[in-house]
């Protein structure tokens, strides 16, 4: 509605904030266990607590538990996994493809076809970017509250086809004309079919994020650790995969001719479509096979009540709600405490579908007898990272270790941190070295070429940009893929979902931080160097935040978590948590 109507960025914002609001106090209703017969027994907080990790005072269901054990048990196997976890990964694949080849040409397509500004179309990317992690938190209250995993990855399944049919049907300009291209090569399509589309896709693809892994995980007896490590390191190697495919395909899709236009954007979202229905089939044909565990109750609820029961100060939040659930909600907040900077790391880090694509589009890409697209460079980032993590694991940190230098959770975060800014530096004297061309040759010709307008023999070459490409993968490696340990290690056991969800959280306030920030200037050079001093701040407040909750988080681990019950606090100390 807010689309079709083209109301005003605020309102669509507005919008879409109430509704959020209006579900978490639906959810409060529901999870009323005081007040609703279906919760007289109260059930526990998310797949863990199935497995045998009861929320504080709250009772399992143990028959219950023995029936999805009995289930896992006499389902069959392959290769040793359950049957249903090929169907899984195969789901997994084809959605990052979907998103992912979307995702890879949808710069270009707001551009180049859209006819919008460059900062009209870095405002619409990172809005659409910071939706499909916002959504993450309504997904997983749906399902732990309402319908559970498996109908909530396929309802939004379903939406998410919508979605991407929305987007390829609106790309064709001869059905939804909106003008002609001033090259002549081609119709502009209508602007509010494709916002429409990234809209529901974002619903779609956010809602279905905390679910599908953690599905998977269901799937597995508990005496299977081990698999369920296998599991995890396929799952992430199918997001990878599918991303990388996409990152290579889509571009050359959309650069085709089709439908009398110049380029095939129907194409280039009609396949990633076509990649979302076959994951919908694939997820449905292991439905018989599935252990299906119900509604368990989601921990935030919980969270928000020991919260306003704290900030009202006219009750004791320990008589009311006991002492070890306000201990873990406090823990909670020492955590997100240490989230702080990440919006900033997420707000540089997703300018790579954005800003630096629209940089790229002002280099020469031919090399050979081969032209390298702007977009394509999307690629060489999960390509680095599945190089690069095993070599940081293998080499990079034992040799850190080696050598005296730190190499716990406050350094990777920090020193990640620091290489973002600098990969921000690195593109800063690209740009200036690209203005720098155009002076010359203006100078040297007699003309008044822009960056846009410069022949490509006189511009600098594509391949200029992978020096930032490494630094910032890099940084990636070392700052959120240990924020998401951080996240898990020092969480409580019944929270460790929560932290996961308002993790994801960060790339959306990221992203919003972004749309803000680019409408300071005009001038792309002032604005990556600008991002880097902006991350040097990140960088220097992780530093103080991980020094003050330092104490306090490695206390309540070696008291009350699993992990650390009976550890003394030297043994879990934040610097070595790479250990464990």
């Amino acid at each position: 509605f807010c689309s079709l109507s083209q109301v005003t960025s605020n309102s669509r914002h507005f919008v879409l904030f109430t509704c959020c609001f209006s579900l978490v106090l639906l959810t409060f209703q529901r999870y009323d266990g005081g007040r609703r017969k279906s919760s007289v027994v109260r059930r526990g907080s998310s797949a863990l607590e199935a497995r045998g990790f009861p929320t504080i005072e709250e009772p399992t269901n143990e028959n219950k538990n023995d029936d999805y054990e009995k289930k896992r048990a006499t389902v069959k196997r392959v290769f040793g996994f359950p049957i249903s976890i090929p169907f899984i990964i195969s789901n997994e694949f084809c959605e990052r493809f979907s998103y992912y080849g979307m995702r890879t040409v949808l710069t270009i397509y707001m551009t180049q076809r859209l006819m919008m500004d460059k900062e009209e179309a870095t405002d619409w990317y990172h809005q659409f970017v910071a939706l499909c992690y916002a959504t993450p938190l309504l997904g997983a209250l749906v399902a732990d509250v309402f319908i559970g995993k498996y109908m909530t990855i396929l309802i939004l399944s379903i939406v998410y086809c919508i979605g991407n049919v929305i987007m390829a049907v609106t790309a064709v300009g001869h059905w939804f004309p909106a003008g002609t291209l001033p090259d002549g090569g081609g119709i502009i399509p209508q602007k509010w079919g494709p916002l429409l589309g990234l809209q529901i896709i974002a619903l779609g693809t956010g809602g279905i994020k905390p679910c599908v892994s953690s599905f998977g995980g269901d799937q597995f007896l508990a005496s299977e650790a081990g698999r369920v490590q296998r599991y995890f390191s396929m799952f992430y190697f199918s997001i990878n995969a599918g991303s990388t495919v996409a990152t290579l395909l889509t571009p050359e899709l959309r650069s085709a001719q089709c439908l009398g236009d110049s380029s095939c954007f129907p194409l280039a979202f009609g396949v990633p479509a076509v990649f979302m229905f076959i994951a919908v089939i694939a997820f449905l044909l292991a439905s018989k096979w599935y252990v299906k565990i119900p509604p368990l109750g989601n921990p935030i609820v919980d969270v928000a009540k020991v919260s306003w029961t704290m900030l009202r100060r006219n009750e004791n939040p320990e008589a009311v709600h006991g002492a070890k659930k306000v201990a873990e909600t406090k823990q909670l907040f020492r955590v997100l405490a240490v989230f702080i900077p990440f919006p900033l790391f997420w707000a540089l880090f997703e300018q790579q579908g954005s800003r630096w694509i629209v940089q790229a589009q002002r280099m020469n890409g031919k090399l050979g007898s081969i032209v390298i697209k702007p977009d394509q460079m999307q690629v060489f980032n999960p390509l680095l990272i599945l190089c690069l993590i095993p070599v940081f694991e293998t080499v990079v940190y034992p040799l850190m270790k080696r050598v005296g230098l730190p190499t716990g959770a406050t350094f990777r975060m920090v020193f990640g941190l620091i290489l973002v800014s600098f990969s921000f530096i690195i593109c800063g004297f690209v740009e200036l070295g690209m203005e720098e061309r155009v002076a010359a040759y203006n100078e040297a010709h007699g003309t008044a070429e822009t960056l846009d307008t410069l022949p490509s023999k006189y511009q600098l070459h594509i391949l200029t940009t992978i020096p930032q490409i490494f630094a910032i993968t890099c940084g990636e490696i070392l700052c959120s893929i240990t924020g998401l340990e951080f996240a898990y290690a020092y969480a409580p056991v019944s929270m460790k979902s929560v932290c996961q969800s308002f993790f994801l959280l960060t790339n959306a306030f990221g992203n919003v931080i972004t749309i803000i920030f680019t409408k300071v200037t005009k001038r792309d050079l002032v604005l990556y160097f600008m991002w880097a001093g902006i991350e040097l701040g990140a960088a220097a407040l992780m530093y103080f935040i991980t020094n003050a909750v330092r104490e306090p988080l490695e206390a309540f681990k070696a008291a009350n978590s699993m992990e650390g019950a009976t550890a003394s606090p030297k043994d879990v100390k934040l610097e070595d948590m790479d250990n464990k």
